[in-house]
């Protein structure tokens, strides 16, 4: 009995990162073509919620898996349940491959399976997919991402290994705590920039420069700074006359959004600091931050 291979195709439906007539065409390409396949709006979305589509997907003998970077697919399917080592993929990147070459891919024969329920392309619901996925490859466990985050995204397996526990309780745009990963090893796949989008990372300096970096913003005098432009009230706004430019470092070396920034307290600010740990005091956080 001939392999049959099980294509998916993903219209990233939340963000503009493939041009519309790019998706257009290979959706239009994936019909005609023949081959078995289900549609979905968000990847990402699935991947967030543990959609029980992940699974049956899996059972197919073989994948073709049309949407992004083949790194950060791999590590949402890892996040909602499913791991894509021992199965046969190929992974399709719209935000980087050539038209032509995705559609000669296609190939295969005819299948009756796809009806028009298991074509589901509608956003549902007001939260947008953003979230970050852990390359465990990667990953030293160092606990830099949770100690960072303070919106409790991360958490802590039983076996004391991070992972992205609350995906939904990140904030929209920001990717700090990628930025700050001193491994490359956490991945939005809906941000713009490499690495952190989830292609293959450069290696370099970067891990240095990354502890030193966030070493830097947190320690010295941010927290005074932001003390002080606090004046006793909850919030402040991080682009106020005369901010310190530890502030503005904060924002613009980790990319935080400044709507993001201006919702925090000086003392979640404080607690960024503490759980990150200073420059001199290293930066995988204490037992006790935990």
């Amino acid at each position: 009995m001939a392999e049959k291979t099980l294509t998916i195709y993903c219209d990233c439906a939340y963000y503009e990162l493939v041009e519309p007539e790019v998706k257009s065409k290979v959706f239009d390409a994936i019909k005609a073509a023949g081959v078995e396949f289900e549609a979905t709006a968000d990847l990402c979305r699935l991947c967030a919620e543990g959609d029980p589509r992940l699974k049956e997907w899996a059972k197919a003998d073989s994948l073709r898996i049309i949407a992004c970077y083949p790194r950060a697919v791999k590590w949402l399917f890892h996040r909602g349940g499913v791991s894509l080592d021992d199965k046969r993929v190929e992974f399709i990147n719209m935000r980087t491959g050539n038209v032509r070459e995705i559609l000669s891919s296609l190939h295969g024969e005819p299948s009756s399976r796809v009806a028009a329920g298991e074509v589901q392309m509608d956003k549902k619901g007001d939260w947008i997919p953003w979230f970050p996925v852990i390359d465990y490859d990667r990953c030293r466990n160092c606990k830099q991402c949770y100690g960072f985050c303070l919106f409790g995204v991360y958490q802590l397996d039983e076996d004391g290994r991070v992972e992205v526990r609350n995906p939904a309780s990140c904030k929209t745009n920001c990717p700090a705590c990628a930025k700050a990963c001193p491994a490359s090893a956490i991945i939005f796949p809906k941000y713009g920039e490499v690495p952190v989008n989830g292609a293959e990372p450069q290696e370099s300096s970067f891990e240095e420069e990354a502890k030193a970096e966030l070493g830097d913003l947190l320690s010295g005098d941010i927290y005074e700074t932001i003390r002080k432009r606090g004046n006793g009230k909850r919030r402040f706004s991080a682009d106020a006359k005369g901010a310190g430019e530890s502030l503005k470092d904060l924002r613009e070396k980790l990319a935080i959004p400044s709507d993001v920034l201006a919702s925090l307290s000086p003392a979640e600010i404080a607690g960024i600091r503490k759980k990150a740990g200073k420059k001199s005091g290293g930066m995988g956080g204490s037992k006790d931050d935990e």
